[in-house]
């Protein structure tokens, strides 16, 4: 079995569209009204727009991006500058090796050490 798609249910598409172009760099592979979807190698990270009245609480996934070592720093100075904060850093715990951030929406996400 595999995870072939995420999706983050969102109360504003543009916004949360917004910010995964500037983090991810890149375009949305796929797009339509109340969809986008992002191609990351083996995954679509998708952003689902909630035009259906569900009521959302906290985060509703909370997507982990997998990094080097040397690139943690940047990607999440990248993310503080699109108003992402820092709600969790483990990334010096043995057990976690990695940083909770939580966008400008409220969604939460975490950049992690690879792990062998």
């Amino acid at each position: 079995m595999k995870i072939r798609t995420i999706y983050q249910k969102v109360q504003d598409l543009e916004a949360a569209k917004s910010f995964w172009v500037s983090f991810l760099e890149q375009q949305p592979s796929k797009s339509s009204s109340n969809w986008c979807s992002f191609r990351l190698e083996n995954l679509n990270f998708s952003l689902l727009l909630n035009d259906y009245g569900d009521e959302l609480k906290g985060s509703n996934s909370v997507p982990v991006f997998e990094l080097d070592e040397g690139e943690i720093e940047q990607v999440v100075q990248k993310a503080k500058t699109l108003g992402a904060v820092v709600i969790l850093d483990g990334l010096a715990d043995p057990k976690m090796k990695s940083i909770v951030l939580k966008d400008p929406l409220g969604n939460e996400f975490e950049v992690s050490l690879s792990h062998d």
